[in-house]
């Protein structure tokens, strides 16, 4: 078994759940583990498995499904109803439907793979938009499994910079232990391919998901949160596009505490790049140019970093900047006295200012042409 999908059932019972009351019992899981199919694993073709316990022929993988009121009645049910025994310890990957992150369910589903001893704290955690189980229907072109595909996947999208690095149970059950709020990886399906796309952001009042960052708006936050490992951003010069390559970025965060009801953030992000393609005629031997390419990719990084900003601070009210994290540790004296109500209730992040600085150098442009200083 290397992954698992949950998903919710709406207005179902079950007589299992003996005293519970009638509000209790009307959500109900629906689980899906993916399991290896050995003997069709070599020369076995792509494509998805059959949900619900169906023969996959000629598959390397089976996807067998079931429904109860917890995680470990499911898993337990599996076992008795197949000759496949669920062993957690190979998973790689859990994927957990929108509609069930959004009714704040995500601690409760993640309970039992957190405390399972044979659950290994590396694999990787997703929020699907839609039915969780679909993600593990895909048809991958270029792997034989659809958990491979996107335990791959999320590994090499980490480089483009608009998608959030892979989060771990770990790292869930960290946030959860912390309350903070926070986010995590979101994936999507399109013509029958899993894409991982922007985050699912969750809140620290009662931890259910409140909303979504698209890839620009997750470009801005991985900027913040200094994860930004290679991104690629395009803007016009003088009519004619030049696309700038970045390679690496940092960010400092600094505040002015001396008003905690309006507490000022300076976050300076320092960016280095390449000219990656120009098109038309620039002059990137001349320096004033290439100060020209750095001023408009700084104002470029400056207002995807703004909108994010905007949005997460105006309709979310959620700090997944870690903006109290820094508060935390580098004027505790004034998160003593916001914290309880620092992003809910009195929302002391929602008010505060947060003023972007950014600073771009150009490092390389192109073999067959050398920089003048």
């Amino acid at each position: 078994m290397i992954g698992t999908a949950i998903d919710m059932v709406k207005g179902k019972t079950d007589d299992s759940v003996g005293e519970m009351s009638e509000e209790e019992r009307k959500e109900k899981y629906k689980l899906t583990y993916q399991f290896v199919v050995p003997g069709n694993f070599i020369g076995g073709g792509s494509g998805g498995g059959q949900s619900g316990g169906g023969a996959s022929e000629g598959k390397p993988f089976l996807n067998l499904t079931a429904e109860g009121t917890s995680i470990h009645q499911i898993t337990r049910k599996m076992a008795a109803e197949t000759s496949r025994k669920p062993y957690l310890e190979h998973i790689n990957l859990i994927v957990l439907s929108e509609e069930l992150a959004r009714k704040g369910y995500l601690k409760d589903a993640m309970d039992f793979f957190v405390r399972d001893h044979e659950m290994r704290r590396v694999a990787k955690v997703m929020v699907a938009e839609g039915e969780a189980r679909k993600v593990l229907e895909i048809n991958p072109q270029h792997e034989k499994m659809p958990v491979l595909f996107i335990d791959s996947l999320s590994e090499n999208i980490v480089k483009h910079g608009t998608s959030l690095p892979p989060i771990n149970i770990g790292d869930v059950h960290s946030y959860l232990l912390k309350g903070n709020s926070f986010v995590i990886p979101r994936i999507v399906i399109k013509d029958n391919k899993g894409i991982i796309l922007g985050a699912a952001m969750f809140n620290s009042q009662n931890q259910e998901m409140i909303g979504t960052l698209n890839e620009s708006e997750t470009l801005g936050l991985n900027f913040i949160t200094e994860k930004v490992e290679s991104a690629v951003l395009e803007f016009l010069m003088n009519g004619q596009l030049v696309a700038f390559e970045i390679k690496g970025a940092k960010s400092k965060i600094e505040a002015d505490v001396s008003d905690k009801d309006q507490i000022k953030f300076t976050v300076k992000i320092n960016v280095d790049g390449n000219v990656g393609e120009v098109y038309g005629d620039v002059a990137l031997k001349n320096r004033s140019v290439l100060s020209e390419i750095e001023e408009k990719t700084a104002k470029e990084i400056e207002r995807i970093i703004n909108g994010a900003i905007d949005k997460v601070q105006k309709k979310y009210k959620a700090d997944v900047f870690e903006l109290g994290a820094y508060l935390k540790q580098e004027h505790y004296k004034t998160w003593k006295q916001v914290n309880k109500e620092w992003d809910k209730g009195e929302n002391y992040f929602s008010k505060s200012v947060v003023d972007v600085q950014v600073r771009v150098d150009v490092r390389q442009i192109g073999a067959s042409i050398k920089m003048v200083k």
